[in-house]
């Protein structure tokens, strides 16, 4: 099993209840994971693996590619060599995210049952490549949202995250409509995730949004002035801006806030922070495209805004302001309910589980397949 990452961020952790579903299945297997390098994700699977081996090479990071072109493709090379000869040895070919490009080009012509786990919807270009790469590989192909599905356009199946349950549940917020509005975007800081699009329009409209945010998340390693940029455009804004580090435990952050921003300017694949609020009852403010569409119902378990569109997001806020605490509280129990009924860990396991087997099994899959040309579930 190939992983991306060793955090704690939204794909680490469902790529944690993957080992974990997948050692439940086969209590007797040997399950070696791959990270790049060490880190708290090594602790979270500790007990379910037999091996946590690491190797940097074979991951493709667009930051690395722009400034040593030449380095990272021998990386990539060198990476795909060592990943061709370790898959020989196992049943079971298992990788966690598109990034990881050598190892999923080593899945071609492996003996082995081989998947792809694909959690991410690139540009139209990259979008190509990686889809020529999952073609090349042979791999069969989990998506993490119909929106997933749909961008790559190839047959799959089609699993929903799915989150623990809080060991301790967050009451549902007695809402006051006069004090400012409290929001909490979790999640790793990038371009397209949206934290410096929900500064920039908060300054332009000053007090007349009364509104307590906090940014929680960290950046990769060579985008450091994306941070800078928060910073310095947090201190221009009206409303109170606070910018944490990435954090182990959400759960304080998601008891603070009364909803939870997920503002991507670009499809979100899934969403995995919005299925944490709604576990945590607490209602969502997200960008009407990708996975989000599928979680979020606007105006029952919270709200949607155009993604990229500054006016229409403030105009959203309003919404929430506005909200009388007996509408606020509805909202925040129809969104414990949807996770509840969709999205329980629990459910997300026994669909790995069903869908990753070894040759010559019989497949007991309950998960809708995914046609070739519309990406719609048959």
């Amino acid at each position: 099993m190939v992983h991306q990452g060793a955090e704690l961020y939204g794909s680490d952790r469902s790529f944690a209840s993957a080992v974990q579903a997948l050692r439940e299945r086969y209590p007797t297997a040997t399950i070696d994971v791959v990270l790049p390098e060490h880190g708290p994700l090594v602790e979270l699977i500790r007990g379910y693996v037999t091996r946590c081996l690491f190797n940097p090479r074979g991951i493709l990071r667009k930051v690395e590619l722009k400034a040593r072109p030449f380095t990272t493709i021998a990386s990539l090379v060198a990476g795909w060599n060592t990943y061709r000869r370790m898959c020989r040895s196992y049943d079971i070919c298992y990788v966690n995210t598109v990034v990881c490009v050598a190892a999923i080009a080593a899945l071609r012509g492996q003996r082995a049952k081989t998947y792809v786990h694909v959690r991410e919807i690139p540009s139209a270009g990259p979008c190509f490549v990686f889809g020529m790469l999952l073609r090349f590989s042979g791999a069969s192909v989990i998506y993490n949202s119909g929106a997933t599905a749909a961008a790559f356009r190839l047959p799959g199946a089609l699993i929903h995250n799915g989150v623990g349950a809080p060991q301790q549940m967050p009451p549902v917020r007695d809402y006051v409509r006069h004090r400012d509005l409290r929001v909490a975007i979790l999640g790793r800081i990038n371009p397209w995730k949206g934290q410096q699009f929900v500064l920039d329009a908060l300054r332009t409209v000053g007090r007349s949004i009364p509104a307590h945010l906090r940014i929680i998340g960290d950046v990769f390693p060579g985008y450091e002035s994306l941070l800078d940029a928060l910073h310095e455009t947090s201190g221009a804004c009206k409303q109170t801006v606070e910018i944490y580090g990435f954090t182990n435990e959400p759960g304080t952050q998601f008891g603070w806030a009364d909803f939870v921003l997920v503002p991507s300017i670009t499809p979100e694949p899934f969403g995995r922070v919005a299925i944490e609020s709604f576990a945590a009852g607490r209602p969502v403010i997200g960008s009407n495209a990708g996975g989000l569409k599928e979680i979020v119902t606007d105006g029952e378990t919270g709200f949607l805004f155009l993604p990229g569109d500054g006016k229409d997001f403030v105009r959203v806020l309003q919404r929430a302001i506005e909200l009388s605490p007996e509408q606020y509280r509805a909202m925040a129990l129809a969104a414990r309910e949807t996770y509840e009924r969709r999205f329980t860990v629990r459910s997300y396991m026994d669909a790995v589980a069903s869908v990753v087997t070894p040759p010559g099994s019989t497949q007991v899959n309950d998960q809708p397949a995914l046609s070739h040309d519309t990406g719609h579930t048959r």
